[in-house]
């Protein structure tokens, strides 16, 4: 009896082998910008901004005067919708009051002066209604990434400013500016905004001069997004099978082959499974080692990801019931992530991660009890195996 066990378990050695080199293989997605993304509903991806700062007004004469004495109080409120990934439209209202100099004492917004040199002081209240078109350069360049921390939003626009004290004076405006956005949690992020605003030199009832006046302006705050937040695929993208470096492009057709292996050999195992029961099952006063001493278990996964995918739960689910049928036997669970991908916080949040998916999928859909498992991660690493793409993997000890 001992024999034939024996000899049921050496058969079941092959499959072993073919579940640890089938995980070798990592299909990752095309890491793109532009293409196969969907807005979802009408209503997904918007946010509203709000901030305050200062700005200073350049007119005709205004360099004359001291240059901390021309910032003035600056507030703004925009409310906007990102389209896909790079591309998104805003509304906002900025603006509050200005301050400038002139040699003209019957300008309208003279507020006090003159001072010895001759100069009177400017002050009026005003406002900015301008719409602008964001390119989120960051997403663009280097790939849509939901939980990247900083982001790089250049912008163009158009608009119109009204000075409150005038009625008639109102004049186009033409704006650019750059977004620092630094990411607080899913709903929230602080911004840092630089503006500079182009219009006509009318607008400070001074005629004559420069051809146009301007107003640089920065403000920081913070922006809410509302539900849904994310971006998702919408076509399926040609995937690309990675390993040592060497990429290329795997057809349906390869796919559906290994696809088929797998689940002849599940099915064999399963096979096997049965024999070894119906051999327990035997009234024979013969002790049965019920141990298989298994090699370490491998599960890759793509880059900055840590999702379980349905190939690997087969593998997973295999390995489960050698934890079930091994109640008292200890076991492992160490995370990993590229170090040559990402930053040391990121990669060491990316492994954790990683590690309790392995953790969850084994607890909670195949039902192994949480104290044989114990869950570790390294951060990233580079010389664990050979090549990054080997590196971004979870073992199971």
């Amino acid at each position: 009896m001992k024999k034939r066990l024996l000899l049921l378990l050496i058969a079941a050695t092959p499959l072993l082998s073919f579940a640890q080199e089938s995980t070798a293989l990592i299909v990752q997605e095309k890491n793109t910008s532009w293409s196969g993304y969907v807005t979802n509903r009408f209503w997904d991806n918007w946010f509203i901004s709000i901030g305050a700062g200062g700005e200073v007004y350049f007119g005709q004469n205004d360099s004359q005067g001291k240059f901390g004495k021309r910032i003035a109080p600056a507030f703004d409120f925009s409310v906007g919708k990102w389209i896909v990934p790079t591309i998104g439209l805003r509304a906002q209202v900025s603006g509050f009051k200005l301050r400038g100099y002139t040699y003209d004492p019957n300008n309208m917004y003279v507020s006090s002066g003159p001072d010895n040199d001759g100069l009177f002081k400017q002050s009026w209240k005003q406002f900015n209604v301008h719409g602008d078109v964001l390119l989120n350069l960051s997403n663009w360049l280097g790939g849509y990434r939901y939980d990247r921390f900083y982001e790089a939003i250049p912008y163009l626009g158009f608009g119109i400013m009204h000075a409150c004290t005038s009625a008639d004076n109102n004049v186009f405006t033409a704006n650019a500016g750059l977004i620092n956005k630094m990411r607080l949690s899913d709903a929230f992020d602080l911004n840092v905004e630089i503006r500079g605003s182009v219009f006509e030199k009318k607008f400070a009832g001074e005629p004559g001069g420069k051809r146009a006046n301007g107003i640089l302006t920065v403000t920081a705050g913070f922006s809410y997004k509302f539900k849904n937040r994310e971006f998702k695929r919408n076509i399926p993208v040609a995937p690309v099978v990675m390993a040592e470096d060497i990429a290329w492009a795997a057809t349906a057709k390869q796919l559906e082959t290994t696809q088929a292996q797998l689940a002849d050999q599940i099915a064999y195992n399963n096979q096997l499974n049965n024999e070894l029961n119906r051999v327990k099952a035997e009234k024979q006063a013969v002790k049965v080692e019920k141990e298989v001493i298994a090699a370490p278990r491998a599960i890759f996964f793509n880059i900055n990801k840590a999702d379980i995918t349905a190939k690997d739960k087969v593998n997973l689910e295999y390995m489960a019931e050698q934890m079930k049928a091994n109640p008292d036997k200890r076991y492992t669970i160490v995370g990993y992530a590229d170090k040559a991908t990402g930053t040391p916080e990121f990669n060491l949040q990316l492994s954790q991660k990683r590690a309790e998916n392995v953790y969850n999928v084994l607890t909670k859909e195949f039902g192994v009890n949480p104290s044989q498992l114990k869950v570790e991660y390294k951060g990233g690493v580079s010389d664990l195996f050979d090549g990054n793409s080997l590196n971004r993997v979870a073992i199971i000890e």
